[in-house]
């Protein structure tokens, strides 16, 4: 009789190690799917920037830049994501031989997207969200003199809005970590109080690596 309790203490004893073991494994694999699930990216590249509307009629295109950092977090296991980016850009116009260009923080504190394959290491990935900024400098330029987009306003008796805010859409390219990015940027404040329909709408060829 007490081989065979000590038989039935060993085998439960064995069978509860084991659990332990199981469980461990399945604790560390779960954790490491949790750190790898968030994929952090930095994107730059060329910014062609513009403003529409009625206040923006005969001005042309002008050649600026954006760069930011950011992370995107898996929405399910579907390749839905939703993610937030933080970084510098620009936005400005032309008209005639007046360059005009503004330099800004920007944040974007939501993006929804979806990844689908369609080859190996390929995913197509199109995206929305809204972004707000903030003009921390700026300039117009002519014939080498050059002033303030405030200083400007000032002259022309009306008020300068350095704030801007709108959405971002766009679609990207992945091969394994590398992206190539198309995004809109559409902002929906005028950047001058009395130019109504002055909009920044800015057009970003990027370049990303994530990491």
């Amino acid at each position: 009789m007490k081989k065979v309790l000590s038989m039935v203490a060993a085998l439960l004893l064995c069978v509860g190690t084991q659990a332990q073991i199981v469980s461990s494994r399945s604790a560390i694999v779960k954790t490491e799917k949790q750190a790898s699930s968030t994929q952090w990216f930095l994107r730059a590249g060329l910014n062609i920037m513009n403003f529409s509307g009625d206040g923006g009629e005969g001005a042309d295109s002008n050649i600026g830049y954006n760069a930011t950092f950011g992370y995107q977090k898996p929405l399910g296991s579907t390749g839905g994501y939703w993610g937030m980016e933080f970084g510098l850009g620009s936005r400005g116009f032309k008209v005639d031989d007046t360059k005009c260009m503004a330099h800004n923080i920007q944040y974007s504190p939501f993006t929804f997207g979806w990844k689908f394959a369609v080859a190996d290491n390929v995913r197509i990935d199109p995206h929305v969200g809204v972004f707000a900024s903030y003009d921390y400098t700026s300039k117009m330029k002519e014939d080498g003199e050059s002033i303030s987009w405030g200083d400007y306003a000032d002259y022309m008796e009306v008020d300068y809005n350095h704030f801007d805010a709108g959405m971002n859409i766009g679609v990207g390219v992945w091969y394994d970590r590398f992206n190539l990015d198309l995004t809109y940027q559409r902002g929906f404040i005028d950047a001058f109080s009395d130019a109504d329909g002055f909009k920044t709408s800015n057009f970003m060829i990027r370049l990303g690596i994530a990491f």
